[in-house]
């Protein structure tokens, strides 16, 4: 089971708003304590057995919650230095993705390992059909177009077609 929800709100704190939300919806519970990794990842202590993700932009917030690892990334189209591009991707890359089509399946990729198993640049995604194909055939992706906008979410599951949206106001 995994569930992926968005707002669109941006921060720290929206991004633990989000989090509870999901979790209550989902678990039926109030949302634990967390506590953070060395690596500076979130986590609940006393539920290893919620496992979940957060991303946030100015404009929004991204949570996955599941009973396996995920990862999720959101970013927001903005002008980029051509050297940014070049240092994330390979150019037969783009040739199936946008720019921030690659940076958020990145990103999230890395957040569901913790680390790249290749430099960031190397870790290839390709199309095949309408699925996104990654580095590591035992995780599944997926792409979500957003106004103005991507998000993406990895995991050793099938992602949820759609993003689940919650009223940024329930939020604050």
């Amino acid at each position: 089971m995994i569930e992926a929800f968005i707002a669109d709100i941006g921060g720290k704190k929206p991004a633990h708003a989000l989090l509870a939300a999901a979790v209550q919806r989902v678990y039926g519970i109030p949302c634990p304590a967390l506590a953070y990794a060395d690596s500076g990842k979130p986590f609940f202590p006393a539920r290893p057995d919620i496992c979940f993700s957060l991303s946030h932009t100015k404009s929004r917030v991204m949570v996955c919650v599941s009973d396996r690892p995920c990862g999720c990334d959101v970013e927001d189209i903005r002008p980029l230095r051509p050297s940014v591009v070049e240092r994330v991707c390979a150019p037969e890359e783009l040739a199936s993705f946008s720019f921030f089509e690659l940076w958020t399946l990145k990103e999230s990729f890395l957040k569901l390992h913790g680390a790249l198993p290749h430099p960031f640049w190397t870790a290839r995604f390709t199309r095949e059909g309408g699925a996104v194909l990654t580095p590591d055939k035992s995780v599944r992706a997926a792409l979500y177009p957003l106004d103005n906008a991507f998000a993406a979410l990895c995991t050793p599951l099938q992602p949820p077609a759609t993003l689940t949206t919650i009223n940024a106001n329930f939020l604050i």
